[in-house]
């Protein structure tokens, strides 16, 4: 079934992590170093990541095929929330209809599921964009149609 409504998720999907960690730039910190880091940074968290250029160029075929776009990230916070937002806006303007965030990965199906049914769109046209092996086996459980970042960059 043709995708109406599709779900790219941020962190290593839409964005190659980059952040300073002791003078290097690194994919990552732990939680409570991140959690000071995006205090520190606010709304620019995500300064220093990169967009992935092939998930744009597939969600930019999604688009012009028909289908809405949205972002679904897993967040910790309000202030990762804005630095979200802010490297969406940056990075890929106009592209994504809204930028949704969860507290926890397994509020993604269900998110996108509620939106299905309030938009009268069978989930099996509802498809989720990821990196995270677990969401996508979780995804296709519930009859989503799911894509791993990695069959993305597979089909370059």
């Amino acid at each position: 079934m043709k995708t109406q409504a599709a779900f790219f998720d941020i962190d290593g999907t839409l964005s190659a992590p980059y952040y300073p960690v002791n003078g290097e730039l690194k994919p990552g910190m732990t939680d409570e170093q991140w959690l000071q880091f995006c205090k520190e940074y606010d709304g620019d968290s995500y300064r220093f990541c990169k967009p992935v250029e092939p998930v744009r160029r597939y969600a930019e075929r999604l688009r012009a095929e028909g289908a809405v776009l949205y972002v679904l990230s897993t967040s910790q916070g309000e202030s990762e929330d804005r630095a979200k937002k802010n490297f969406i806006e940056k990075h890929y303007p106009g592209l994504f209809q809204e930028v949704l965030t969860v507290r926890k990965d397994a509020e993604k199906v269900v998110r996108i599921r509620n939106l299905a049914e309030a938009s009268q769109i069978p989930p099996e046209a509802c498809e989720l964009i990821e990196d995270t092996y677990r969401i996508i086996l979780d995804a296709v459980n519930c009859g989503l149609k799911a894509t791993h970042i990695a069959q993305i960059v597979c089909e370059l």
